[in-house]
């Protein structure tokens, strides 16, 4: 009697061992897809589609302090990333300037350039470059785009970028595919609230603006503005005297209202120019970076419409 006991007990601890290796071994099994995106506009964009899918694990590879990626140079923590990502997730438009180095070190990465097929504004040059020496040229000319590549400040093109990211994660997560098919529709009708919103202000169809970040040449398109000039401060030239006053001439003479300024290098020249003619300056945020209340796509980019909602008010009131 003993006997038969112990020997059903042995097989009962036997089932049981063997029923929590098999448990193991599927944990063990079940690796997560690696999705990695280029800098935080497009980590924001990812967020959306992937909210709610176990099966993926996604990483931002440029510091979320770094901003646009012009001239980004691949860190040796990016390299590390890149060889343990399933998928790439980029921008596209010539943002990543680094993307050929990075395929020549891991030509079998799986790249998603969600700027496929989106119609690009035309990617504007400095105000005047009547003194840029033929060097200085030739560095502008080096880090020219095919177009403007801050589209993810145009809530219908973000709208876009989001399908190609569902797009792509439907296909390699077929499992979750209808989790990335409904935030990709959810985002869509979200995108079209903001457009709504925009339109509700009621600012006249082209209403002078002065943009003072390249991405806001997309806000200027979404209220319908007629952008008169752009002033960029970057690391190749700074606005010299005879530009801003040029530029100041200019908004005297077209009575601008909308000087769109980032808190970047080109505030201080935003709030110079608008003291000319009597005007403040409109503070954007080009979700570039990240920021303390970790608020999503949405919320970021309703802020700044209600930002231009109350300018406009000032303005009219």
């Amino acid at each position: 009697m003993m006997k038969k006991k112990l020997i059903s007990m042995l097989l009962m601890l036997s089932l049981l061992l063997t029923a929590c290796g098999a448990e193991l071994n599927t944990t063990e099994n079940s690796e997560k897809l690696i999705v990695v995106t280029s800098f935080y506009p497009i980590y924001l964009l990812a967020q959306e589609v992937v909210e709610g899918a176990e099966g993926i694990e996604l990483k931002n590879m440029a510091q979320p302090q770094t901003g646009c990626l012009h001239d980004y140079e691949l860190t040796i923590s990016d390299m590390k990333l890149l060889e343990g990502a399933d998928v790439l997730i980029i921008n596209g438009g010539g943002m990543e300037s680094f993307l050929q180095q990075a395929m020549e070190r891991y030509p079998d990465l799986q790249v998603v350039d969600t700027s496929e097929g989106i119609e690009l504004l035309e990617e504007e040059e400095h105000h005047h470059h009547e003194e840029e020496t033929a060097e200085e040229h030739a560095a502008h000319a080096d880090h020219d785009h095919e177009g403007n590549p801050h589209i993810w400040l145009s809530p219908a093109r973000a709208a876009e970028q989001v399908e190609h990211i569902s797009a792509a994660l439907c296909e390699l997560d077929e499992a979750e595919a209808e989790i990335f098919e409904k935030n990709g529709a959810n985002f869509r009708a979200e995108a079209e609230i903001l457009l709504k919103q925009a339109a509700s202000i009621g600012i006249p169809e082209g209403e002078h603006s002065a943009v003072f970040h390249e991405g806001f040449a997309y806000f200027a398109e979404l209220f319908r503005m007629e952008n008169v000039f752009s002033v960029f401060a970057d690391e190749y030239q700074m606005p010299s005297a005879k530009e801003l006053t040029e530029a100041a001439e200019e908004a005297k003479g077209h009575g601008i209202h909308f000087f769109l300024t980032a808190d970047d290098s080109g505030r201080i020249y935003g709030k110079t120019l608008a003291a000319e003619v009597d005007e403040k300056i409109v503070l954007l945020d080009p979700l570039t970076t990240a920021e303390e209340e970790n608020l999503s796509y949405m919320e970021r980019m309703e802020k700044n419409i209600e930002a231009v909602e109350k300018h406009w008010k000032e303005v009219t009131k």
